[in-house]
């Protein structure tokens, strides 16, 4: 998937978009939870496990969620398939080159590690921009 860059003064009200970050390495989760707020959007977790961000998205809204793959409790597919059904838009965020399953099926993007912060706001932005303008 391309990003068509947009300026930099495309952001969202913290109120409008809620990012779940679904990282199970504290590194990479504060990186993106950095990225999502720089972007202009509420971060909600992050959590390291398919159990809790399934808590999550049961108990409030979210508007986005970032999936990396490989989890503390396992593979996210079964989360992915939860997303899918309840139409939640997700973007994986994974260091497999090629996926052993086919999560990223309706994946509005898939970003490779290392976090390229650059692209990983710019989508943030775009997402958030068109949710704006739904």
């Amino acid at each position: 998937m391309s990003i068509i860059p947009k300026p930099d003064s495309i952001t969202c009200s913290r109120a409008e978009v809620d990012v779940l970050i679904v990282e199970d390495s504290w590194n990479v989760a504060q990186s993106l939870k950095g990225i999502v707020e720089k972007a202009g959007a509420r971060v909600v977790g992050p959590v390291p496990s398919v159990a809790e961000a399934l808590k999550i998205i049961d108990d409030q809204p979210v508007s986005l969620v970032l999936v990396d793959m490989n989890l503390r409790d396992g593979f996210a597919d079964p989360l992915v398939d939860v997303l899918i059904e309840r139409g939640i838009a997700y973007a994986i965020i994974t260091a497999y080159e090629a996926l052993p399953s086919n999560a990223d099926r309706e994946a509005l993007a898939r970003m490779s590690k290392p976090l390229d912060h650059d692209r990983i706001a710019e989508f943030i932005r775009d997402f958030s921009a068109s949710q704006a303008n739904a």
